[in-house]
């Protein structure tokens, strides 16, 4: 009977894992998006490397909005196996843990009430459910799945130390132990868990029953349960004052947004999300923020919370799995409802990946305790079941489709919410980065005239600008954004550019140091400041500056760049020579580190320095990178041909060289270029 059992248990797990990754194959070739991902993967210097120092900035406060140690490790991990060539491998990592939190939700809940089947369509809801494709298929909502799995581990643990507790057993205090440390690295991946200690509370009381007078346990009374929960209460306390340090700026202050407003946004948001979870459609990535409600939907949404609420105290003898659900679900969202707001969005579909668990309960346990009572009830039961969870497949299938990429994404929103001025922001900046500059500045101006004091909106259109070339606009949009958000730091970085744009290094020094007063880890900040101190001819500064971004990233191409230039204003040719080598080593696609190495390869006057045939590879990988449409570049190709003592290349390279920079109008180049074909011709190599 016990081989049956574990085999069945076996064969629910298998077909768990299997349905998710089928259902997530997809994903496999989805791309980054634009919505986080750069914050969290793609712009974030900090994971690109694995060692000491990157490990302990994984633990420091000061990035994001969130203190989630384990999460960053994981991000860093992946990014040494995938880069960021492969998104698919990062996405492969959040379906596992995903299968991994599926499986073990249902051995821990099968556990806990030895109901197998119930057991099994619950942990297959959690799995195939639209609403938790968001978790799932979003690169930087990592922490969902990482801490779900070690939320489901710290249930399992104390599962465990309970039944040992009952058989009187030594292992207790291990299970107990494992609990504690299963608890501390989900607070490490998602300080959202914090509510874990009132849940293993609730499990108490039901399903493991141990406050009641006939428990098969051994039946504590109430205040041991209570000291039990202590050590997990001292956990919960590190990263929720490391989440309010980190994060506490972004909080918006009652007068902006005051509190009965946060209590309907409150009510409102925990009715919309049942409805979700009965009927999931318009499920979107950013919901905007509603000022004015309907007065039906708001009495709806009260009348619905307070009938679930009293269906779960009226049955709470004889069905005691509904206030248990409810409580779950009640429970578990608290931390993220919306009464204290941190951020422009009202909800999103990832704050019901643990939640949905409670509701999942009450619908199976219900509707088991219906058929039961009823001839072939169990067989209609299993039936209607089947036929919900693939209509989950279905409709998740379906929302899974948005997040292949950022457009994608952006524009089913834009259906779903045609007004909302942060999707229109976001889109815009997937448009800026694919250098559509005409319709993202478009985007962005939609934004500004639904929304003229969204900050974010200014702030993207005065990147757009920068990139445009229009300084004075871009500068102007910029600090419009700084003045209606002056937590909006991340804007001294675009105006340090265009300082360095307009031959303003003390203004750029200025910008760049402001940013850093607030954010010291940042290398590209170290590196804008570096620039504008070597145009102040403060050269050994920069050069400190330009070590510091290595020290927070060695893979740095542009820092070692810059530090060759650097070095070349002190004549130190052995050194420019190893830093360019160094950036080429981290990015060879870089035409101007290209055709600088080259230079100095074909023409120094130290002949120990120089090596025609490097330089000729060098300077024809630039003119590749460049489609021989640079005549600056081709003329370091001719003089690397020369070096070499290809002289019949050199000649006509040179040529083409002068032809194209005619042709641009560039006469000093062409004229330059006239007295290096002299050279040419008498095989003669160009030496400085």
């Amino acid at each position: 009977m016990i081989a049956k059992e574990n085999l069945r248990k076996i064969l629910v797990c298998a077909a768990l894992a299997l349905g998710t990754a089928l259902l997530y194959l997809p994903v496999l070739h989805f791309d980054f998006v634009n919505y986080d991902d750069p914050i969290y993967v793609i712009d974030n210097f900090h994971i690109r490397s694995w060692n000491w120092h990157s490990l302990g900035w994984c633990f420091q406060p000061g990035y994001g909005n969130l203190w989630h140690p384990l999460t960053w490790m994981s991000h860093a991990l992946d990014y040494q196996f995938y880069g960021l060539r492969h998104p698919g491998g990062h996405h492969a990592t959040s379906v596992l843990l995903h299968i991994l939190a599926t499986t073990m939700l249902f051995l821990t809940l099968n556990r806990m009430t030895k109901a197998l089947w119930r057991s099994a369509i619950v942990a297959a809801l959690f799995a195939w459910h639209p609403l938790h494709v968001e978790s799932v298929a979003w690169i930087s909502e990592r922490k969902d799945v990482l801490s779900a799995l070690f939320w489901m581990l710290t249930l399992w643990a104390y599962v465990r130390y309970v039944e040992k507790q009952t058989a009187e057993s030594g292992k207790q205090k291990l299970f107990y132990a494992l609990a504690l440390l299963f608890f501390a690295l989900g607070l490490m991946s998602n300080p959202t868990l914090v509510t874990l200690p009132f849940v293993l509370l609730l499990l108490d009381w039901w399903p493991l029953r141990r406050l009641q007078p006939h428990s098969p346990t051994l039946n504590p009374n109430l205040n041991r349960l209570l000291l039990e929960k202590i050590p997990f209460l001292a956990l919960s306390i590190i990263p929720c004052g490391m989440t309010l340090k980190e994060a506490g700026h972004w909080v918006e202050p009652v007068a902006q947004f005051p509190l009965m407003p946060r209590l309907i946004n409150a009510l409102l948001t925990y009715f919309r999300y049942i409805e979700k979870m009965i009927w999931p459609t318009n499920m979107v990535a950013f919901y905007p923020l509603e000022f004015q409600w309907s007065g039906t939907e708001v009495l709806m949404a009260g009348l619905t919370l307070l009938v679930i609420t009293f269906v779960a105290l009226r049955l709470w003898k004889e069905r005691p799995f509904w206030l248990a659900g409810w409580l779950l679900y009640l429970g578990i969202m608290l931390p993220v409802f919306g009464l204290v707001r941190v951020g422009a969005q009202p909800m999103a579909d990832h704050y019901t990946y643990l939640s949905s668990i409670g509701l999942f309960m009450i619908v199976c346990w219900e509707g088991w305790d219906i058929a039961g009572a009823r001839p072939y009830g169990r067989a209609i039961f299993g039936t209607v079941a089947v036929a919900a969870l693939a209509a989950c497949c279905i409709v998740s299938h379906r929302q899974l489709q948005y997040w292949r990429n950022s457009p994608a994404l952006h524009l089913h929103t834009l259906d779903v919410f045609p007004n909302s001025a942060g999707a229109h922001v976001d889109y815009a900046a997937f448009l800026r980065d694919a250098m559509q500059l005409k319709d993202a500045r478009a985007e962005c101006e939609e934004a500004i005239r639904l929304d003229t004091n969204y900050s974010f909106a200014h702030d993207v259109l005065g990147g757009i600008l920068l990139l445009q070339d229009d300084f004075a606009k871009a500068d102007s949009e910029l600090r419009t954004a700084l003045r209606l958000d002056p937590r909006r730091m991340d804007v001294y970085l675009p105006l340090g550019a265009i300082a360095l744009a307009r031959n303003q290094p003390p203004e750029a020094a200025a910008q760049y140091s402001a940013y850093l007063d607030t954010d010291p880890s940042n290398p590209r900040a170290h590196l804008g400041l570096g620039e504008a101190l070597f145009m102040q001819g403060r050269v050994a500064d920069a050069t400190n500056q330009y070590a510091e971004a290595l020290r927070l990233f060695p893979q740095f191409a542009e820092a070692h760049h810059q530090w060759a230039i650097a070095l070349a204003q002190q004549h130190d040719t052995p050194g420019v020579v190893a830093h360019y080598r160094l950036a080429l080593a981290m990015n060879q696609d870089r035409p101007d580190t290209l055709n600088n190495l080259a230079w100095i390869l074909a023409t120094d006057q130290h002949a120990e320095i120089r090596n025609g045939p490097d330089a000729v590879k060098l300077a024809t990988a630039a003119c590749s990178l460049t489609g021989y449409q640079n005549p600056m570049l081709l003329g370091t190709l001719a003089a690397s041909y020369a070096e070499a003592g290809n002289f019949d290349e050199a000649i006509a390279i040179g040529q083409q060289a002068h032809d194209l920079a005619v042709a641009q109008g560039r006469t000093d180049l062409a004229a330059r270029n006239n007295e290096l074909l002299v050279l040419y011709r008498s095989h003669t190599p160009y030496h400085e």
